[in-house]
């Protein structure tokens, strides 16, 4: 088996060769950074597994648990335009690439200072990727492990690099988990993957959160769901606990890792890298280049017929294009307004509920403070009045992340169902785009892809208590002329009245942090989606002014050239049958 796989590694060598020296013709950007990806990839036999999901999912808990330490930052919101390739190596390295291409090798304790919210705002470093070489012990030394961005949520999140990353992968273990059930944003996500990529594992992360028979339900529920998409009644999902494989590993507990449930999947992953893993590898290369072979082919089919359009009519088809481009962005204006009309909905939703649970968190915490006061009567003035402010700061921190987590739990539904609308909206709008210029022009634009979803990150913080002035004296200080049990409930009294104004204060900045959150996301889901639309519109152009120039000033290039290309045409389908064969071995 392995001399035939090196002969068909061989074969699919050749190929690319050809399809590379055609691709030079093609002034196009998209082809040319297809190419040097598949080269860079495939001729170093990298196998690229890829850790995708949306976010919360546990992804970097995972990681770190296949690579046996804690070893990715996790607790904080990751910078979601940062990728992590981890490689086997027998000494411990990393190594932070920027976006201008300059390359620092880094201790790997420092990986928060490149990678997290708190120490790389915004990511202002400029972080493209981290590599980090680590001697981890299950997976073989020409397998890449790729840790993505999570996916569909209001916090910042360049889902695109995740998107970007599904043409990349080989094999997917694609995590889900018990709370919340999949999203409609994950079924979109997973429907993509499983149109490329041919192995995918699916895991069900924290299992220690439900009980047996809840598991059950959540097992058979995501497994009907996942069936559907995939058009695959054969998958099975993998139940762990990533949490607690980590801790095991960490800590050499056999029985917290037998509890993890991981013992499977890695039985399964391992025999997956020894059997199948040279099969995939091919299959993954032969799609890479299959789909390199049509976009050559798209473009030099797209430039004859340009050239075969009579000019006058070339020119009216301009003009019906650039009428039908304003079309669009009127369009684009209108989907706006119908997104914002969504948000502005979310936002009084949030105002409603709000409004129902103030006064359920004020009455719990001044209850609680209560309580608590009946424990340090005997203290001093100033030791009551600091006890009870730290005491009145966690009691309202404690209701107050209860709250934020279902809260935040039923916006994200609401979020996700709006942006998955408007998502299904600009892509008819961008295939539209597509289709039209195909009609006038036969240009074919299908290896433009559509609009992913891009999110904002929350900087919310919590303010609580009565800031004293330089010029003002606190209060408390006026106790001292009156007996103890008076100045305590003094004391007391002036906690309690703050109750009201910190808890509405806190659900004020909740709704601030929510607003800013939306609108930074509806800004950047604009930019990304007026870059994609601009690019389809330059390359049609491109080719337009270049046959329209060719038309009125070189009429003998210009047959040369469509000469010329028709003949790469003829080349390109010998290059294809080539392929077909290669792709009938490997079957």
């Amino acid at each position: 088996m392995k001399k035939q796989y090196d002969q068909i590694k061989k074969s699919l060598d050749v190929i690319f060769e050809k399809i590379e020296r055609i691709s030079k013709d093609i002034n196009i950007k998209a082809v040319g950074e297809a190419v040097s990806e598949v080269k860079n990839k495939f001729c170093n036999n990298i196998f690229y597994l890829v850790i995708l999901g949306q976010f919360k999912r546990g992804k970097s808990t995972f990681t770190n648990y296949m690579l046996g330490a804690d070893i990715l930052p996790t607790g904080v919101v990751p910078l979601t335009s940062v990728i992590t390739k981890i490689q086997y190596s027998p000494d411990i390295w990393a190594k932070v690439l920027y976006d201008d291409g300059r390359s620092e090798n880094i201790d790997i304790k420092e990986l928060d200072l490149y990678c997290t919210e708190k120490n790389n705002p915004k990511n202002i470093k400029g972080v493209k990727e981290i590599h980090i070489g680590y001697p981890f012990e299950f997976i073989s030394n020409d397998v890449v492990i790729i840790d993505t961005p999570g996916i569909g949520s209001v916090y910042k999140h360049n889902t695109d690099v995740a998107y970007s990353y599904i043409n990349k992968a080989d094999a997917v273990i694609f995590l889900l988990s018990v709370d919340p059930p999949i999203s409609e944003l994950e079924k979109e996500f997973l429907s993509k993957i499983s149109e490329n990529v041919n192995k995918i594992f699916f895991v069900l992360n924290k299992i220690d959160y439900v009980n047996e028979m809840e598991l059950k339900e959540i097992i058979n529920f995501n497994e009907n769901i996942v069936r559907e998409i995939t058009k695959n009644n054969n998958i099975s999902i993998y139940p762990i606990s990533a949490k607690l494989a980590l801790e095991g590993k960490i800590s050499k507990d056999n029985k917290a890792i037998e509890k993890s449930g991981t013992q499977k999947l890695e039985n399964d992953l391992q025999n997956f890298l020894i059997k199948e893993k040279e099969k995939v590898l091919l299959e993954s290369y032969a799609k890479n280049i299959e789909r390199i072979i049509s976009m050559c082919q798209t473009f030099f089919e797209s430039s004859i017929k340009l050239k075969q359009i009579p000019l006058e009519r070339l020119e009216s088809n301009i003009k019906s294009f650039e009428n039908f481009i304003k079309e669009v962005e009127k369009s684009k204006k209108e989907i706006s307004l119908l997104f914002q009309g969504d948000m502005k909905n979310i936002l009084q939703n949030f105002d409603k509920k709000m409004e129902e649970y103030k006064q359920f968190i004020s009455i719990r915490v001044s209850e609680k403070i209560k309580g608590y006061y009946h424990g340090i009567r005997d203290f001093s003035r100033i030791n009551q009045k600091k006890e009870l402010e730290k005491y009145l700061e966690r009691a309202i921190i404690e209701e107050f992340e209860k709250l934020k987590g279902h809260i935040e739990r039923d916006i994200e539904e609401q979020y996700s169902k709006a942006l998955s609308n408007y998502l299904l909206r600009l892509n008819a709008v961008i295939d539209e785009v597509k289709t039209v210029a195909n009609e006038l022009f036969g240009i074919n634009l299908e290896y433009f892809k559509s609009v992913g979803g891009i999110t904002a990150e929350s900087k919310f913080t919590y303010k609580i208590g009565y800031d004293v002035g330089a010029l003002e004296i606190d209060p408390v200080y006026f106790t001292y002329f009156l007996p103890k049990k008076f100045a305590g409930k003094i004391i007391l009294k002036r906690i309690l009245d703050r109750v009201d104004i910190d808890v509405d204060r806190n659900i004020g900045r909740i709704r601030y942090d929510l607003l800013t959150r939306i609108e930074e996301s509806f800004s950047e889901f604009e930019k990304d989606m007026n870059f994609k639309l601009q690019t389809m519109y330059d390359t049609v152009k491109e080719l337009l002014a270049k046959s329209i120039k060719d038309y009125k000033f070189d009429r003998d290039s210009f047959e040369r050239e469509k000469a010329c290309y028709q003949t790469l045409l003829k080349d390109i389908e010998k290059i294809r049958e080539e392929l077909e064969h290669v792709l009938n071995m490997l079957k």
